[in-house]
């Protein structure tokens, strides 16, 4: 396939035919970049440069957005457009350009752009592994979404509009200004502000008609939520801020909608809504419009072209939403630009950009002089101020006006944890993500314990390094506003492998990854930063699937303190994280249909014993834990039944769910010269055994059951978060 540019050249896109790891060690499929080859305007190249020491992995990381560091192999990966291709030659390092990756990554463009049968950019379909970029939602395709969600599950999901973003805010209905429409549609405002030679590279037919609004979608069970005196614990995730990032704003629908189609039939999906409320909110709708169907799908920021155009690439206007945020905004460090066509254009003030202005509004709220506090956001303020920061800003007010980086969130903080959703560096960040001499020169916040303690639980499922900065100063960004204005513990998470992850891959790998992750969090969310400093409690079972009430019921589940993945920053001058500390395990308890911090929750001890997944260097730390729970008083029909183990340090952790189904106890009168005799002690399962063998002894099919449900009490295995 070939592409044009807007210098009449072609861009040859091949067909992609094998996957980053093997061109990475095949010689001949990595080749060195030719600084005097101009036909790749436009192109996205995937580049490998290795580095010797930490001064050149200091540079590279600065000169490269979400790189990938491979430690052991010293290598530094990304994708990168030509500018930033020619920076990187001009340091003077080996830049070697991975042709099966970049060829990989044309075809998913060129894809991408292609305008399905029905007149839309993409498809909806998320199951067809074969296509390398159809299976990605446009923003059109994701409100759409968020509607349907709404109707199918009235009781269950909200869908709400956080304001217009910049190009909504200039836009104009038709025939509201006769004598000039060029504010009339998505398309007309692109024209009214970038040159033919931009606009040439679009069909301007599939854009919108009027600029996409930020929205959000909120799913948890709001009627038992709002009936409660303590406000629910919240997940507030964002995606799409940089807008070439497909996978993010991907991800965070699929984990909800997986949570409402599993609502009925999961208990873990069930307490998860029950109890806690999530928030997906779209930031950049404008530049993802526009990646989506443009030439190098290299969009990133949003469209300020007013205020952020770029005289010398027109493409490249706009402002990096992630510098935009004001906690932290201009630091005085290398943590974003001033310059305007820069990928990490800061904006000309804090919150100048309407995107940033409505997500803010919508997490932090507003704030409350009299009570010194921030109030009625998605997240609730953990944070204490003293006096001398007792304002909108946080800021001193009797010193220099400087933020305060050193009052942490109390421990016991139970509002829920902000994650904004990113590609493609495979890693776990969070506060904070630039040094500051206010804070002793150090990044690290009043919570980085219990920061810290979450990523490493959460890399243990997702699998990604929990290392808190990428190796440079990132300021005026969403984790380090929310957690400097509120105290929630606030992440990065950057998923994947690449900007254009192939559907291929995506599926298998990478919402997997996340899906694990996001489960996790969602079973500690209740008190994030005191339940991950105890143990993962996971797969708990019952052992049968109705019990008779009076009857006992046998309950399984995996208790683990040994979930945590430690990573070592790449560069010596980072902090390492605080490294985990492995307990062993103390107790496990169960809890019929109360949580265990809920008034009247009665814990049932339950028995530990050796693991099969236990490791044989901390035996002790991963445990079975098995036992009968009484049915007596229950009434029939479902139940919740909730595990939670304490290790050695008494620290209680996150908490797994099973179903328990009960049903009313068989009480007709047995026909005569049946079988009379008393079931034995300890719970006999109430349901009918098969044809009985001769003299009233049991048939083989009889032993079949039996042998089952008894593997079935002590054989339960674990299923990984």
């Amino acid at each position: 396939m070939n592409i044009k540019t807007n210098k009449g050249q072609y861009v040859r896109v091949a067909r992609w035919s094998i996957v980053l790891a093997a061109a990475i060690t095949a010689c001949n499929m990595v080749s060195a970049a030719d600084p005097s080859d101009t036909s790749g305007w436009g192109k996205v190249y995937s580049i490998v440069v290795p580095y010797s020491n930490d001064n050149d992995l200091n540079a590279l990381t600065r000169l490269i957005d979400h790189p990938y560091v491979d430690q052991k192999a010293r290598t530094v990966s990304a994708e990168v457009g030509a500018e930033e291709l020619a920076k990187l030659q001009a340091l003077g390092l080996t830049v070697r350009i991975n042709e099966a990756e970049t060829a990989r990554i044309g075809e998913f463009i060129a894809e991408r752009t292609k305008p399905s049968s029905a007149g839309q950019v993409g498809s909806q379909k998320i199951s067809d592994g074969g296509s390398h970029s159809l299976c990605y939602r446009t923003v059109g395709q994701v409100y759409t979404s968020f509607d349907e969600l709404a109707a199918k599950y009235p009781k269950l999901v909200k869908v709400q509009t956080l304001g217009k973003t910049w190009l909504g805010t200039k836009y104009k209905k038709p025939g509201t200004d006769t004598a000039d429409n060029s504010a009339s549609s998505f398309g007309n405002l692109l024209a009214k502000y970038l040159p033919l030679s931009v606009i040439q590279l679009f069909n301007l037919s599939l854009f919108p008609q009027e600029p996409y609004p930020i929205k959000v979608i909120v799913a948890g069970n709001f009627e038992k939520q709002d009936a409660q005196a303590e406000k629910p614990p919240n997940m507030v995730w964002t995606g799409g801020i940089h807008a070439r990032e497909y996978a993010p704003q991907e991800v965070g629908i699929k984990y909800i909608e997986w949570m409402l189609a599993n609502y009925e039939t999961d208990a873990n999906a069930r307490m998860m809504l029950d109890t806690n409320r999530y928030h997906f909110a779209v930031h950049n709708p404008d530049g993802r419009s526009i990646a989506e169907q443009q030439v190098s799908a290299s969009q990133r920021k949003n469209t300020d072209y007013e205020v952020a155009a770029c005289s010398t690439n027109a493409s490249r206007g706009g402002v990096d939403l992630n510098r935009n945020y004001p906690f932290g905004w201009r630091t005085g460090g290398p943590g974003a630009s001033d310059n305007k066509c820069a990928e990490d254009y800061r904006g000309t003030a804090p919150v100048s950009e309407p995107e940033t202005q409505a997500v803010l509004d919508y997490v932090r709220g507003t704030w409350n002089q009299a009570a010194c506090k921030w109030e009625g956001g998605a997240l609730p303020d953990g944070r204490p101020k003293n006096a001398n920061y007792c304002n909108a800003q946080n800021r001193d007010n009797g010193g220099a006006g400087e933020f305060d980086w050193k009052t942490g969130a109390d421990e016991n903080y139970g509002g829920g944890i902000f994650i904004d959703l990113h590609s493609n560096a495979r890693a776990i960040l969070w506060s904070w993500g630039v040094t500051r001499s206010e804070n002793d020169g150090s990044i690290q916040t009043p919570n980085n314990l219990g920061l810290a303690t979450i990523a490493q639980r959460l890399a243990y499922h997702n699998k990604y390094s929990a290392q808190q900065v990428l190796g440079y100063d990132t300021e005026g960004t969403t984790k380090d506003a929310i957690y400097g204005y509120l105290g929630a513990p606030s992440y990065t998470v950057e998923m994947g492998r690449s900007f254009y992850e192939t559907c291929d891959n995506f599926n298998k790998e990478v919402y997997p990854e996340n899906f694990n992750g996001f489960h996790y969090l969602s079973r500690i969310l209740y008190r994030p930063y005191q339940l991950p400093q105890g143990p993962d409690t996971v797969d708990v079972k019952i052992a049968a699937d109705a019990i008779a009430v009076g009857a006992q019921a046998a309950v399984t589940a995996t208790v683990d303190d040994n979930r945590y993945l430690y990573s070592k920053p790449g560069q010596s001058d980072i902090p390492a994280p605080p490294v985990p500390v492995i307990k062993n395990i103390k107790t496990a308890m169960a809890y019929i249909d109360k949580l265990p911090w809920e008034a009247g929750a009665v814990g049932i001890p339950l028995t530990l014993a050796a693991s099969e997944h236990a490791s044989a260097e901390f035996p002790e730390a991963t445990k079975t834990a098995s036992g009968m729970l009484d049915t007596t008083g229950l009434v029939a029909g479902r139940h919740m039944v909730y595990v939670q183990g304490t290790n050695a340090d008494g620290k209680p952790g996150s908490v797994s769910a099973a179903f328990l189904n009960v049903k009313a106890a068989d009480t007709t009168t047995p026909p005569t010269g049946g079988d009379t005799s008393t079931p034995p002690p300890g719970g006999a399962i109430a349901m009918p055994f098969g044809k009985r063998g001769g003299g009233g002894s049991l048939g083989w099919g009889d032993f079949a059951l039996v042998l089952l449900g008894l593997a079935g009490i002590a054989g339960a295995r674990r299923k990984r978060g």
